[in-house]
């Protein structure tokens, strides 16, 4: 799995809600269309997932990195 999306609704760990695919990601920030939707990439050095700074909003990707 090269990326993870992450939409975080609130500052509470319950309301952290991961998707596993790009479909499933777009298809929730057009259901929740003022809520982020954040990319996490693969990084082999940390053997973990880092965010790209990248994100979908209300099914839109708004891109800042080039992950």
């Amino acid at each position: 799995m090269v990326f993870i999306y992450v939409m975080i609704n609130s500052s509470h760990w319950q309301d952290i809600v991961i998707y596993l695919t790009q479909e499933e990601a777009i298809h929730s920030s057009i259901r929740h269309p003022n809520i982020r939707i954040e990319l996490f990439y693969k990084n082999p050095v940390f053997n973990g997932y880092s965010p790209t700074y990248n994100y979908y909003k209300d099914g839109k990707l708004y891109k800042f990195c080039n992950k």
